[in-house]
């Protein structure tokens, strides 16, 4: 039934329906969690927009440069059975919570993280051409965390490039909830309750003896994400990411991804979001058993499961009712 819900909330969102403005970014629905696994397609940058509220994001256009990524979270290694290692740190096991510590692995990189109540902090990451290490974290995502709000610190790292060049640098970071709204997808679709953070870095060579202070201080870069999250979902659906010259404003590198949300299957074991997801379903049901109650305009649910669905959609919800005999006969039949 939980399954069903879910289904039938993707679907609303996926047709355009109006939902109550997206509520606060927090530990029970956000955090990472070992064992969780999402599919990204990389997809042509675009300029994220204007700050605001009941803003519209249409991306519906943009073409795909590579049709999979496959990021993963997972536990540390472990030192024999006692000792978990994220690069060059060393935890005892028995004193870390459980999801405390997770490893996301993506694109030959592991980015460490430590979650606390409040933060999510990024410890580090590696890769075959790079070790870095933030002296002190990297806080990329405090939580509760609603639009408008806003939050900045100061960080520090340290590290090696190809195993021999020594890097060291400094700079602040900024998450700000600057948007909320709906957005059409790549894959065509509309998601409401549409939450928008942008992130802020600036990265600054730290001046080693005899370097000029001016030069150092004007060879700084600012890295520049956004990332879009929908209600009931625990990882973005959306991020662009752009890497600019302070000196001058250039643009260095930048990309965007897309995490189609029916490829967040983590949802069947994600207790927290499906408890969200069925207060959606509630109001909706509410809405729809009484008609003349001050909510939202909400499609007629019966509406939604007879509309026609797109060719992504329909493989999606086949997958779904062979490995679910209690999937709506009457959807799939309607979807072949």
């Amino acid at each position: 039934m939980k399954k069903m819900k879910a289904i039938a909330i993707f679907l609303a969102s996926a047709f355009g329906c109006v939902l109550p403005a997206f509520g606060q970014l927090n530990a029970s629905h956000n955090h990472f969690r070992a064992g969780d696994v999402l599919i990204k397609q990389q997809v042509e940058f675009v300029v994220p927009g204007k700050a605001g509220t009941d803003r519209l994001w249409n991306f519906s256009k943009l073409k795909t440069i590579n049709d999979e990524y496959m990021l993963e979270y997972a536990l540390p290694p472990l030192e024999g059975d006692s000792v978990y290692i994220m690069g060059d740190r060393r935890y005892k096991k028995d004193d870390v919570k459980d999801n405390e510590l997770i490893v996301g692995k993506e694109h030959n990189t592991m980015y460490y993280y430590h979650q606390t109540a409040d933060s999510l902090l990024q410890m580090g990451h590696e890769n075959p051409s790079v070790i870095l290490d933030y002296t002190s974290p990297l806080s990329i995502l405090p939580f509760p965390l609603d639009y408008g709000q806003s939050i900045s610190s100061g960080y520090q790292s340290k590290g090696l490039y190809s195993g021999t060049v020594d890097i060291a640098t400094r700079g602040t970071v900024t998450v700000t909830a600057d948007a909320y709204g709906k957005m059409l997808l790549p894959s065509g679709d509309t998601l409401d309750l549409v939450l928008r953070l942008k992130t802020l870095q600036t990265i600054f060579d730290v001046p080693k003896e005899g370097d000029n202070m001016v030069e150092a201080e004007n060879a700084g870069k600012q890295l520049e994400i956004y990332r879009w999250y929908s209600k009931g979902y625990r990882y973005p659906v959306f991020e662009t990411i752009r890497d600019l010259n302070l000196a001058d404003s250039s643009v260095i590198f930048s990309t965007a991804f897309f995490f189609p949300p029916q490829d967040h299957l983590y949802l069947e074991n994600d207790s927290a979001n499906l408890a969200l997801l069925d207060q959606l379903w509630d109001m909706d049901k509410k809405t729809i058993d009484e008609p003349n109650a001050q909510h939202s305009k909400t499609a007629n649910l019966k509406d939604i499961m007879t509309c026609k669905l797109r060719p992504l959609l329909k493989r999606w919800v086949r997958s779904l009712w062979i490995f679910t005999p209690a999937f709506p006969i009457s959807l799939f039949q309607f979807i072949r």
